[in-house]
């Protein structure tokens, strides 16, 4: 129970990071570099002691067009969620993030055939279920933001931005479901070594793309960047390798739903708490709609 409490307090410091970030100043590139490059690192010296480099051809073969694949979701909807953060409220925008299980919830009834379609069984209904009700979570949490950057707007404290903010969290939404389906698909590896070179190309990967790019743009990488950047890789990283010993200890279907909820409630009373960011009606309905329906995509029978 202890590693499944550290998963979910490191994840919502994460998102509380991401606001802290890009709040100071520091820009979404230069910091999204170093919480990669962070990760990148430390996860090669874990990869150094543990890793068996005689098979290093043999897992490439096994994993390394997924792993580079995996790698561009990755660094894109780190990059994209801290534009969101940015551009909006920090607890609708984590809700709606987190919503985007929804996508490797589809890949898996109707690509990987996890749940049989016919005859429809009660999980499978749960899950459609749950896919409905998450979608009318994203609509209302949506439509709550909107009327809060409306009311700022017309009160002279604000300029609006919804569409920024709004295409900022589709490509995080996206590029997380993206990248949760391709990690989804690390379950038909055969061993755990290549699982963690899987990962550990992603982490690497997702580091390695940003550095053209930031060149390219000439993107800022002063102490901000460095100090956040290198804050988040470390929370990222302990959430992560936190919760996977926590699935050695629980089952899968406590694991997800309690860590996922949990960091939308933390996320949500967090943003309350720090930035005194308000939730209407609708994005009360939305944020309820949001944990009942991620609680019928993992609950299995």
């Amino acid at each position: 129970m202890i590693y499944l409490i550290i998963s979910i307090i490191f994840m919502t410091m994460l998102a509380v990071l991401l606001r802290m970030g890009t709040r100071s100043g520091a820009g979404a590139l230069g910091m999204n570099t170093v919480f990669r490059g962070t990760s990148a690192v430390l996860m090669l010296v874990a990869a150094s002691f543990t890793m068996d480099l005689s098979r290093l051809r043999q897992i490439w073969g096994l994993v390394g067009w997924w792993g580079v694949i995996a790698a561009m979701f990755f660094f894109w909807a780190g990059f994209a969620a801290i534009k969101a953060v940015q551009h909006g409220h920090l607890g609708i925008s984590w809700t709606i993030l987190r919503c985007s299980m929804v996508l490797p919830t589809l890949a898996s009834l109707f690509y990987w055939h996890e749940v049989p379609l016919c005859p429809a069984s009660r999980t499978l209904i749960m899950r459609l279920g749950g896919i409905a009700v998450v979608t009318l979570a994203v609509v209302l949490l949506g439509l709550d933001h909107a009327r809060n950057k409306r009311a700022l707007a017309s009160g002279g404290s604000g300029k609006g931005g919804s569409k920024v903010w709004a295409f900022w969290l589709a490509a995080a939404f996206f590029g997380q479901g993206g990248w949760e389906i391709m990690l989804r698909s690390t379950r038909t590896l055969p061993d755990d070594q290549s699982r963690f070179f899987f990962i550990t190309m992603v982490f690497m990967g997702a580091f390695l793309i940003t550095l053209p790019v930031m060149v390219a743009v000439k993107a800022r990488l002063g102490r901000k960047e460095l100090l956040y950047g290198s804050l988040l890789g470390v929370c990222g990283l302990v959430a992560s390798g936190s919760r996977v010993w926590a699935i050695r200890e629980l089952d899968g279907i406590v694991v997800f739903p309690v860590t996922t909820v949990s960091v939308m409630i933390l996320v949500q009373i967090a943003g309350a708490a720090i930035w005194r960011e308000k939730v209407g009606k609708w994005g009360l309905v939305g944020f309820a709609a949001a944990v009942i329906g991620v609680l019928a995509l993992t609950i299995r029978f």
